[in-house]
């Protein structure tokens, strides 16, 4: 053995190390009370390397093989042993971990000829890129951060991530084969198929990503109108709870005054309460107090536009949740207002809201004014011939979503200048 085989055994030792301190971070696990005994199984399985890299003619094909599955037998006992058992996370990060010192050394091998120096050289490589990925982790405390977000990312994302690693490995040792042709011949299909499928699979892995996050900010910004739309209807509560204490005064007001025969007196109070209660009025009342909030702030935005919103019937306040009826008001009226703002004259505008339930049925019909020309594909897809052309998109797609969820009807019209949206949802008795 000469000394770049032992540097070359001690670089392996200081690479498995770093595995498993990445292993830890990652799987949230410390080293069990035997690690001293799982380090010594590590260090033995890892002596017969530098003899098999500077002497390999001197052993059989099958003595090789032997030694391999020795050693990998014994990093899989080492793992064990230091971390308290063998889970599919830690097999996972083994077999990943497989691959990259095998394509570094034939990397290397395109370049260098000896094979000790290049063993050394990928062990190095490999020490240094575990090293500063630790020292990243480290200097930016993000151990729980990697240990959570190691746990979120899809299964299907490890597989793929596992198969395009040993891809690599096969095309880069395929070039340092002596009969290089042949073990393309043999390897080249399977991988290509591999690859294809790895492929696909990380393109819909990236699809339902997207549709997820999409999802999320949808539901975020939906909650985040409900928190509003509660804050509301408790500033409403609490301006009852000092109507009603003003209207004990106001009885004991209008009784002393009547007991005194002062008739006269008492029917102006009677006035100036009623006055008082006219400026007081809400000015939506659909029967559900939450919808009520949401029209109220709506109507505020669509000032700005110089809209109004008109609403005539009543929502239901069972057989459809409080956060399904604000997806589809708050988006078919958030829709209006931008539509409303398209209006460059800035002439004052009105969106028509309509509600009602019977027999078991809601319907909602909502009509704005169109300002550009809007294009009904399908049923219920629209493009506009602007360069805004989410205008109506996204909003339609949450209603859609949420109608189809009550096993209901969406219908879309675009004529003389008005833009009128139609729903039909089947009420759930179940939601109270």
């Amino acid at each position: 053995m000469t000394v770049i085989s032992y540097l070359a055994m001690f670089a392996n030792i200081a690479e498995q190390l770093l595995i498993m301190r990445l292993t830890k971070i990652v799987c949230g696990i410390k080293s069990s009370r035997l690690k001293y005994l799982g380090y010594l199984v590590l260090i033995i399985s890892i002596l017969p390397a530098p003899i098999l890299i500077s002497k390999p003619d001197t052993f059989s094909k099958g003595i090789m093989q032997l030694l391999f599955i020795c050693y990998c037998l014994g990093r899989i006992a080492a793992y064990s042993i230091i971390l308290n058992g063998l889970s599919p996370k830690i097999l996972y990060i083994f077999l990943l971990t497989m691959c990259p010192p095998q394509i570094y050394m034939n990397i290397c091998q395109a370049f260098i000829d000896d094979a000790e120096i290049c063993n050394l050289v990928s062990f190095l490589i490999d020490d240094v890129s575990l090293a500063l990925i630790l020292l990243h982790i480290r200097r930016r405390k993000l151990e729980m951060v990697v240990h959570q977000t190691a746990g979120s990312f899809p299964k299907k994302l490890y597989v793929n991530v596992l198969f395009l690693s040993l891809i690599a490995a096969v095309f880069v040792m395929g070039e340092n084969k002596p009969n290089h042709e042949l073990y393309y011949k043999i390897y080249i299909l399977p991988c290509m198929i591999g690859l294809i499928i790895t492929a696909l699979s990380i393109i819909q892995i990236s699809v339902s990503e997207a549709e997820k996050n999409t999802t999320v900010d949808m539901l975020s910004k939906q909650v985040e109108n409900e928190v509003k739309y509660y804050e509301k209807i408790n500033t409403i509560y609490g301006e009852f709870k000092s109507f009603r204490h003003d209207f004990k005064n106001h009885i004991i007001c209008l009784r002393s005054l009547i007991e005194a025969d002062e008739t006269e007196n008492a029917l102006k109070y009677i006035d100036e309460i009623e006055e008082l209660s006219a400026t007081e009025k809400k000015p939506y009342n659909s029967g559900n107090i939450i919808i009520d909030a949401l029209l109220s702030d709506k109507n505020e935005r669509a000032a700005s536009m110089n809209a109004k919103i008109v609403f005539s019937g009543h929502v239901p306040s069972a057989g459809i949740s409080n956060v399904d009826l604000c997806i589809i008001m708050a988006n078919a009226i958030d829709n209006a207002i931008d539509a409303c703002g398209k209006d460059d004259a800035d002439t004052p505008k009105t969106i028509t809201a309509e509600a009602s339930f019977q027999q078991g049925y809601f319907f909602f019909n909502i009509t704005n004014p169109i300002f550009e020309t809007v294009e009904i594909k399908g049923k219920h897809t629209i493009a506009t011939s602007k360069e805004d052309k989410e205008h109506h998109g996204f909003g339609v797609i949450n209603i859609i979503r949420t109608v189809k969820k009550y096993d209901g009807e969406a219908r879309l019209s675009a004529d003389d200048k008005q833009f009128r949206l139609e729903l039909e949802l089947v009420l759930k008795p179940d939601i109270q």
